[in-house]
C-alpha cells in the first residue's frame, strides 16, 4: 500500500505536481508561517520573558526567506529540465512551465526576498503582525508567479484576484498599515471594478472562441482577423476576394470588418483598464498624515516598494503574455491603444511627481512613468523590443529596490520622515549613503553609463529600427522631465543644509546592507557591462 501511494506521489511529481511545485512551496511555507507564529505567541504568554525570540520573533522573516530559497532551487531544477525535454504544461493545459515563466518568476522571488530583508527592522511593521505580514508577502508572491504561469482565461482570472486581494490585505490591515478605513473601501470597490472588467474582457474572449486556453483562443481571433481582411479586400473593386468569399462564406458578404475587429480590441482594452484598477491606481490612494501636516500612502516603505516594484512586474508580464499570445494578429490595431496608454502613463507620473515632497510618491508616481517605457516597446514589438523590455524590468526592480533602502535607513524609527528635507544634510550625516543614494537616483534617472541608461536606450532604438520616429523622440524628450524629478532628490541629498527633523543614517543593520550592496552592484555592472544582463532578458522570450 505505501508503495502504491509513493508510486503515485512520484508520478504525479513528474508530471502536474512539478509544475505547481514552486507556487505550493510558497504556500506551504506562508500557512508555515502563520502555525509557527501562533504557536510563538502562545508560548511567550505562557513564558513572558522567558526567552527573547519570542518576542523579537528573528525567526518570522528567516522562514519566508527560507521558502523563497526552497522555491527558487526548485525553479532552478524545472530551468533544467525544460532545457532538457522543453516546455512543461499541467493541470489539463492551464498552467505551462517555460522561459519566460521562470525568468519572471525568479524576478518576483528576489523582489519578495528584497522586501523581506527591507522589513526585518522596518518600524512601520507591528511586531504583532509580523507573522501574517510575511505570510502575506509569500501568498501574493504564490498569487503572482501563477498569474505568470496560468495560460488559462479561468485560472488567469483566479490568480489576479488572489494577488489582489493579498494587495488589499498589505495595504489595509491594521497594523501593517494606517489607512482610514474610507481608504480601504475606496481600494475594495476600485480593485471590484477591475475584476469586473477583466470578467467582462475574458467572457468576450470565451464567447468569441469557445475556449479559455489562450493558444485556442489566438487561433479563433487570428481566424476572425483572416475573414476581416478578406472582407475588406472584397470591397475593392476589381478584387477577386469577392468570388472567394462568395463561395467559401457567403454570408460574410454582408458583414464589415470593423465589426469583426471591434470585440477582441474591445476585451484587451477592456483588460488593460481593468489591470491598472486592480494594481496601479488602488494601493496609492493619499492619506493626510496628521503628524507632519503632508499627505502619504499610511503603508509601510517595503510595503510600497513591492506593490511598486513586483506587483508592477507581474501586471505587466500578464499583459505581455496575452498581447503576444491572445492578441498577436492584430497588433497593428492595438499597439495604437497601448501607446496611447503608455503616453499617458508617462505624462501622469512625471508631472505629478514634480508637485510632490515626499520621496515615496516621488518614486511611485515615477514608476508609473517607467512601466510605461516598458509597454512603448510593445510598440516596437520585435526581437530587440523585447530583450529591451525586460532587461528594462530586471534593472529597475534593483533600483527602486535601492532606493526605497535608504529611504528605510533615513527614516529610523521616524515613520514620518520621508520628505525632500529630510534628505538635507544626509551627506554630511553620512556620506556613504548619500553616495549610495545619488548613484540609484541616476541610474532611475538614466544617466550613463548605469543600467537605467542602457534600458531606456534599447526601448528607443527598438522604436527607431520598426519606425516609430515620433515616440521614439517623446521618449528621449520626456527622459529629460523624468530625470529633472529624479534629480531633485540627488541634490536634496548631497546639498549641506541641515534636515528639520535630524534623522540620524550613520550605519545600516545586516539585512539593509545586503540588500543594497546587491542593488547597487546591479545597477552599475548592468550598465558597465550589461552582456550578462541582456543575456537573462533575451532567455525570457526563449532567445
Amino acid at each position: 500500500m505505501l508503495n502504491h501511494i509513493l508510486s503515485v506521489f512520484r508520478t504525479y511529481m513528474h508530471g502536474d505536481g512539478a509544475v505547481l511545485l514552486p507556487e505550493m512551496q510558497l504556500f506551504l511555507f506562508a500557512i508555515g508561517t502563520l502555525a509557527m507564529d501562533a504557536w510563538a505567541a502562545n508560548t511567550s504568554n505562557e513564558k513572558h520573558g522567558s526567552n527573547p525570540i519570542f518576542q523579537q520573533k528573528y525567526w518570522n522573516p528567516a522562514v519566508a526567506l527560507a521558502g523563497i530559497a526552497f522555491s527558487a532551487f526548485t525553479l532552478w531544477m524545472l530551468r533544467a529540465r525544460i532545457l532538457q525535454s522543453g516546455d512543461l504544461a499541467g493541470f489539463h493545459l492551464t498552467l505551462v512551465v517555460d522561459s519566460y515563466f521562470v525568468f519572471f518568476s525568479a524576478l518576483l522571488l528576489v523582489a519578495t526576498a528584497l522586501a523581506i530583508l527591507l522589513s526585518v527592522n522596518c518600524a512601520g511593521i507591528s511586531v504583532v503582525r509580523q507573522g501574517r505580514y510575511y505570510a502575506l508577502l509569500l501568498f501574493a508572491c504564490m498569487s503572482m508567479m501563477l498569474m505568470v504561469s496560468a495560460v488559462d482565461l479561468l485560472v488567469i482570472f483566479l490568480a489576479v484576484e488572489a494577488a489582489s486581494i493579498s494587495a488589499y490585505f498589505l495595504a489595509a490591515t491594521p497594523g501593517l498599515s494606517n489607512r482610514s478605513p474610507s481608504a480601504a473601501v475606496r481600494f475594495l470597490f476600485s480593485s471590484a471594478l477591475g475584476s469586473a472588467l477583466v470578467a467582462f474582457a475574458f467572457s468576450l474572449l470565451y464567447g468569441l472562441s469557445g475556449a479559455t486556453n489562450i493558444s485556442q483562443v489566438a487561433g479563433a481571433l487570428a481566424r476572425r482577423h483572416n475573414v476581416a481582411k478578406v472582407i475588406t479586400l472584397s470591397h475593392q473593386s476589381g478584387s477577386q476576394m469577392l468570388q472567394l468569399l462568395l463561395s467559401r462564406l457567403p454570408e460574410a458578404v454582408h458583414w464589415h470588418s470593423f465589426t469583426l475587429e471591434a470585440l477582441p480590441i474591445a476585451a484587451f482594452t477592456l483588460v488593460s483598464v481593468g489591470m491598472i484598477l486592480k494594481f496601479a491606481a488602488p494601493p496609492f490612494q493619499p492619506e493626510f498624515n496628521r503628524v507632519n501636516g503632508e499627505t502619504d500612502f499610511g503603508i509601510p516603505s517595503p510595503v510600497i516598494l513591492y506593490l511598486a516594484g513586483a506587483y508592477a512586474i507581474a501586471a505587466v508580464a500578464l499583459l505581455l503574455r496575452s498581447l503576444f499570445t491572445i492578441f498577436a494578429d492584430s497588433q497593428n490595431i492595438w499597439w495604437y491603444i497601448i501607446a496611447a496608454l503608455a503616453i499617458g502613463g508617462i505624462s501622469y507620473g512625471v508631472l505629478a511627481s514634480l508637485r510632490q515632497t515626499n520621496l515615496e510618491r516621488i518614486i511611485v508616481y515615477l514608476s508609473i512613468a517607467n512601466m510605461g517605457y516598458v509597454l512603448l516597446g510593445v510598440v516596437a514589438a520585435n526581437e530587440g523590443a523585447a530583450t529591451a523590455m525586460t532587461y528594462y524590468l530586471l534593472t529597475y526592480l534593483f533600483m527602486v529596490t535601492g532606493v526605497f533602502g535608504i529611504l528605510i535607513a533615513v527614516r529610523g524609527r521616524n515613520t514620518c520622515a520621508g520628505g525632500l528635507n529630510d534628505l538635507s544634510g544626509l551627506r554630511q550625516r553620512s556620506p556613504v549613503t548619500a553616495l549610495l543614494l545619488i548613484i540609484f537616483v541616476l541610474s532611475l534617472a538614466g544617466a550613463p553609463p548605469t543600467a537605467g541608461f542602457f534600458g531606456r536606450y534599447f526601448i528607443f532604438r527598438s522604436l527607431l529600427e520598426t519606425g516609430h520616429r515620433y515616440i521614439a523622440w517623446f521618449v528621449a524628450l520626456s527622459s529629460l522631465l523624468v530625470a529633472y524629478s529624479y534629480l531633485r532628490v540627488a541634490v536634496y541629498a548631497w546639498r549641506g543644509d541641515k534636515s528639520e527633523t535630524e534623522s540620524a543614517a550613520e550605519s545600516f543593520g545586516i539585512p539593509e546592507a545586503i540588500v543594497l550592496g546587491v542593488c547597487v552592484f546591479v545597477s552599475l555592472a548592468a550598465g558597465l557591462y550589461s552582456e550578462p544582463f541582456t543575456r537573462m532578458a533575451r532567455y525570457a522570450f526563449g532567445q
